[in-house]
């Protein structure tokens, strides 16, 4: 008895039209058309496709399709050959190439530079640090003359009642400032370029 793929391939053969010319024709691949001619079921894909490719073929080649369908459902179980789930390719490696750590360390740098920018700009709004250490808040002295001293950062100028008072490469200062009887109000501001002022105010008491 004739099989399903013997009538293919005979059919074929006898119209004299080879497995490139068909595949060609039908745009289908080559390998399907040889793995139906030959029975090879297990590098067709699933069923609903292969009974299409089925029906074109016959077609193709002057067969009845459904009754080449018959002829295939009655070879062919279906149910031993459940539908292929989709196979993805793997993720290719990622390949470091010349280019590509070129790019890479620009943009790294570009980013450094950024957030060097962000930094900076931060810093240029923010206010000065200002830390008094002497005198002590609400001091009594007997003495006219007394030193005001303390630190901020070193790119800030400090002023104690609107006099200057130098700060050195640490940020440290020190002033001396004489006082009048009764009670003083001291005002240490530190400045910054740009930045909002800080501003320290003290009390001392000249008592005799």
């Amino acid at each position: 008895m004739t099989t399903f793929s013997e009538i293919l391939s005979s059919k074929r053969k006898a119209k004299r039209i080879s497995l490139e010319r068909a595949a060609r024709d039908l745009l289908i691949k080559k390998e399907l058309l040889e793995a139906l001619e030959s029975a090879n079921w297990v590098k067709l894909p699933e069923p609903t496709i292969v009974r299409g490719f089925i029906q074109n073929y016959a077609s193709y080649l002057g067969l009845d399709a459904q009754h080449t369908l018959a002829l295939y459902r009655r070879e062919f179980d279906e149910k031993k050959y459940p539908p292929k789930t989709t196979v993805f390719e793997k993720p290719k490696k990622l390949l470091l190439t010349p280019k590509r750590i070129v790019n890479f360390a620009s943009a790294l740098a570009i980013l450094i530079f950024i957030i060097y920018l962000v930094i900076q700009y931060s810093s240029i709004l923010e206010s000065p640090k200002l830390q008094v250490t002497t005198p002590p808040d609400d001091f009594t002295t007997q003495v006219s003359n007394i030193v005001i001293s303390g630190q901020t950062e070193k790119e800030a100028t400090v002023s104690i009642n609107g006099e200057f008072a130098p700060v050195d490469s640490d940020g440290n200062f020190s002033y001396q400032l004489a006082l009048k009887d009764g009670q003083n109000i001291i005002e240490i501001i530190a400045a910054k370029r740009l930045s909002p002022k800080s501003k320290v105010t003290k009390i001392v008491r000249l008592s005799h």
